[in-house]
């Protein structure tokens, strides 16, 4: 057995139990609901409120893009991939049920069950919107209520944007979107970043990966534009991540010893 199929192996056997321990109150449709009502609700609440504003007022949706870039990176790779005294549970999370749920091998959903592993939780829309409403309210306050409301509506939007394009990471052999600019860099990234010998170390952006090129964190090596538009080439992967990657294909795994 090579240590590939290992991988895959474990992989299904916990997608199995998983499955079969999901609670049976449990909708993916509900989850999503959740997700796209409260974060949508927002981005709609804060939209209708923006009234005749200027180009400066929104030339703020750069510096908020940026900010929910750098935040998504941030969390996902100190948050979810290291352990913290009040956030263990999340770490827990992701890295026991997400990252054995989803490997580069086993990537794929299958209906509304496995949803659960595949959505983030009911918790992640509202602590990535609200992280932005500090900043709005200053805002509202010392400068236009215009600034707050774009502010928000940003963020929201950022989140809906986050959750889709992680959802299409999840979606296999599909030649449109490994054809799409932009879109094919993103879902490349995330299979490598769910390899056991990558998720620590590479690729934390979900979305487009303008942080994992900036901070040193993508497995690419061409700098911000040629990482953001590679598409699904390995062409530019770091040569220590290809020597790595290699190995770990090569690598056998014995079968396991069965004692009478």
């Amino acid at each position: 057995m090579t240590r590939e199929t290992d991988i895959a192996a474990r992989s299904n056997a916990f997608r199995q139990e998983y499955r079969d321990a999901t609670p049976s109150w449990y909708r993916g449709e509900y989850h999503l609901a959740f997700t796209l009502t409260f974060a949508g609700g927002i981005l709609l609440y804060s939209l209708m409120h923006v009234r005749n504003a200027t180009w400066a007022e929104w030339l703020l949706v750069i510096p908020m893009f940026l900010f929910g870039n750098w935040a998504e990176w941030a969390g996902h790779r100190y948050l979810l991939h290291r352990p913290t005294k009040y956030l263990k549970m999340a770490y827990k999370r992701h890295v026991s049920v997400h990252h054995q749920f989803f490997t580069h091998q086993t990537l794929s959903y299958k209906g509304q069950r496995d949803w659960r592993a595949l959505l983030f939780p009911p918790f992640a829309p509202i602590l990535f919107v609200l992280s932005a409403l500090p900043f709005a309210l200053l805002l509202g306050l010392l400068w236009s209520a215009n600034a707050g409301y774009i502010v928000m509506v940003t963020m929201a939007g950022y989140y809906l944007m986050y959750e889709g394009l992680h959802t299409l990471s999840h979606v296999t052999d599909n030649r449109f979107l490994d054809a799409l600019p932009l879109v094919n860099t993103v879902r490349r990234m995330h299979v490598l970043h769910h390899h056991p010998d990558f998720m620590h170390t590479r690729n934390f952006n979900l979305t487009f990966p303008i942080c994992d090129a900036l901070f040193g964190t993508s497995d690419l090596n061409k700098g911000l534009w040629g990482t953001l538009f590679n598409g699904m080439s390995n062409d530019a992967m770091r040569e220590e991540d290809r020597v790595k990657l290699e190995q770990g294909k090569m690598e056998k795994r014995s079968a396991p010893t069965v004692t009478a």
